[in-house]
């Protein structure tokens, strides 16, 4: 099939006397008839392609069996009820359950499946929060994958919901107060134009009385002078204290308010400087306890003294990554990463150390629940190999034990290499592969994945495409690149900013090290990534098109110039700079933009661009714009597709069909150029 056209315009753009041209820049506009009919031929000539690989079959049935399995989320204790989400492996979405014990008995207290066009592709349970009594939950759900919420409140003993409706609320969490006659959350005005595009500044905190009209919520607390100060609000167990954590875009420094909810005082700011990240777990009387960078750059907790700021260490930092925290049953249970890996330990309240909890192996706590006053812990646990398991810590007798496992026949093994980059620094790479694949037998086909921004880790988890693509016998790699939180805050300066390209240059030194090893070759090297990751295989493309048999930017940031005008990609800049304001960072950000790095004269290997069209964290203007210029530079022949994904957002939300038949399009695309032979 013939690549469809794309039409150019005579844009040019002047940064700081640098004329950039942006000929795609009618792309940008999602309620364009033009564009619609555009991205509706790129999908038509991607799927005939698409369609036409082989092993597509054994693929659709690898993932099947990897993606329809039981779930369960952690079970969160509230009255007299417990309440987790659930998949029973069958069911599109996921439900919400509540019980009388922790996996006992239940009934669905809300079921997404069916609603909308009754497809459950595009509906699904985003978040909730149950009362602190648990006669209440508030909840909201994600419609085609978009960020945007509304929250409603239901009635567990009934069923039904109540008249309270809070709209216009994005990246926020209600926190209840503690009589539950209302939550504390964030909001933003009702968008100026496409509420897909347009950008979201100017965040407020609000309580809403439950009964009142959304109109009538109480201002808590707003920056109209700092617009892009994102507000976490967190309200403690007992119901004392209100906390605020505001940080600017995705910054982890952060200024800390504070309010006593059991008196009549409004709300003050307690940290003025936004100067080293704030994470509360806990608090004990005048005492919150936080986990912190304040002159500990992996992290440490101390005790913050909720009247007058004054700080006091109880765990100090140690050479592993203090990751996160919880109180149960008056002990505290910390995870540490040790090179990318989860540890725990368990702690007296005065930070000393009083023993260890045993892990099912090499993998990562994903997350932890616990209330205060209560011995049960439960936390989720995962690895390369295993779906996500929920184990329970008992407190007051020290004991752990497995409460939810689903079963998964796997061979694989976990291997943890690592490799050197340009400038010498050393960098860790999982390697996750059959036994019967190694170095000596080589070279195998491989996938090489990574992410590198915003303090976030790789570290060991299932993720079913990768899990199905090791089985059938390649090697999956994944870098933890600089730029990620694998190892605190110097190793996440160490990959932005002015330092971005120490990411890249990470990535490539990875993909060096499989070839030089043994392991696969260059024409056997496939390599993806997405959101952040997606600029990354942006810049492999642009960068060392030569390393790789194959690449598939999936919900990427690729025009670095223009990123901070959508949506919530002002946030950014934190990670990238901004490019319209300082010179440096422009100069810093154009010569890596994947968009403004493609040239005619380079070949480059065959290329699956991948978007949604409701992302709104990640807008589709990225990646329409960038296939559009890969296509202009490709010879006719040459493999430069762009899919988009319908009634889908940046990664929430997805339905097992939608989701089965995506990651089928990427295995085959992989499987295709690396040579993977399904059996």
């Amino acid at each position: 099939m013939t690549r469809p056209d794309t039409r150019r315009v005579d844009q040019i753009d002047d940064f700081f006397g640098t004329d950039v041209a942006d000929p795609y820049r009618w792309l940008e506009d999602p309620d364009d008839p033009e564009v619609a009919d555009w991205a509706k031929a790129q999908g038509a000539h991607a799927r005939e392609y698409l369609d036409a690989l082989p092993f597509r079959d054994e693929i659709t049935a690898a993932l099947d069996r990897a993606v329809r399995l039981p779930s369960s989320g952690l079970p969160v204790h509230r009255g007299d009820h417990w309440f987790r989400t659930s998949n029973d492996g069958t069911q599109q979405q996921d439900v919400l359950l509540v019980s009388d014990e922790p996996f006992g008995p239940a009934r669905t207290l809300i079921d997404p499946n069916g609603i909308g066009d009754g497809s459950a592709s595009s509906v699904s349970l985003a978040e909730f929060k149950a009362g602190p009594d648990g006669t209440l939950v508030a909840y909201s759900y994600s419609e085609s994958g978009s960020d945007w919420r509304i929250w409603r409140v239901r009635d567990v003993a009934t069923g039904t919901d109540r008249d309270d409706v809070v709209r216009w609320a994005k990246f926020t969490y209600p926190t209840w107060l503690a009589d539950g006659s209302g939550f504390v959350y964030g909001r933003f005005d009702a968008p100026d134009g496409d509420e897909y595009v347009a950008s979201n500044r100017g965040m407020r905190l609000e309580l809403h009385r439950l009964g009142t009209e959304q109109d009538s919520d109480e201002l808590v607390l707003a920056l109209p002078g700092e617009p892009d100060i994102t507000f976490w609000p967190e309200i403690t167990d007992d119901g004392r204290w209100l906390t605020v954590s505001g940080t600017k875009g995705t910054e982890h420094a952060a200024r800390i308010w504070i309010r006593d909810l059991t008196s009549d005082g409004g709300i003050r700011e307690l940290v003025p400087t936004a100067d080293a990240s704030w994470q509360q777990i806990g608090s004990i009387g005048n005492e919150l306890l936080m986990i912190t960078d304040r002159d500990a750059p992996r992290n440490r907790i101390v005790a913050l003294d909720a009247i007058d700021g004054t700080v006091r260490e109880l765990v100090a930092q140690r050479d592993d990554q203090l990751e996160s925290a919880t109180v149960a049953g008056g002990k505290l249970l910390v995870q540490w990463l040790h090179d990318a890996a989860s540890r725990l330990t368990v702690h007296e309240l005065d930070g000393t150390e009083t023993g260890t909890i045993t892990l099912p192996g090499l993998g990562t706590i994903t997350d932890m629940e616990a209330r205060q006053a209560e011995p049960i812990m439960h936390f989720a646990w995962t690895s390369f190999d295993q779906p996500p398991s929920v184990l329970r810590y008992d407190a007051d007798r020290g004991e752990s034990a497995s409460v939810f496992c689903p079963e998964l026949d796997s061979e694989l093994v976990t291997d943890q290499v690592w490799v050197t980059s340009a400038d010498g620094t050393r960098v860790p790479v999982f390697l996750v592969h059959r036994p019967d694949v190694s170095r000596g037998n080589g070279p195998h086909p491989a996938w090489l994945y990574g992410y590198g921004g915003f303090r976030i880790p790789m570290t060991p988890d299932f993720e079913p495409t990768r899990f199905a693509f090791a089985s059938a016998g390649g090697l999956v790699a994944i870098a933890c690149l600089r730029g990620g939180g694998e190892y605190g805050a110097p190793w996440h300066e160490a990959g932005r900013l002015t330092n971005k390209q120490h990411v890249f240059d990470d990535m490539i030194a990875a993909a060096s090290y499989l070839a030089d090893e043994g392991w696969t070759t260059s024409d056997q090297l496939g390599m993806t990534g997405r959101s952040n990751g997606g600029l990354l295989a942006g810049a492999m493309i642009t960068q060392r098109p030569d390393l790789f048999a194959a690449i598939i930017p999936e919900v990427g940031v690729l025009d670095m110039l223009r990123f901070p005008l959508w949506t919530i990609g002002w946030a950014w800049i934190s990670d990238y700079g901004d490019p319209r304001a300082d010179t440096e960072q422009f100069r810093t950000a154009h010569a890596y933009s994947p968009l403004h790095n493609l040239h005619a004269d380079r070949e480059y290997p065959p290329v699956m661009v991948m978007t949604s069209d409701h992302d709104d964290r990640v807008v589709p203007a990225h990646s329409m714009k960038f296939a559009a210029a890969l296509q202009e530079v490709s010879p006719p022949e040459a493999v430069a597709l762009l899919r988009v994904d319908a009634a889908s957002g940046h990664k929430q939300g997805r339905s097992h069909d939608a989701l089965i038949a995506e990651r089928t399009d990427v295995l085959a695309f992989l499987s295709r150029h690396t040579g993977l032979k399904w059996q």
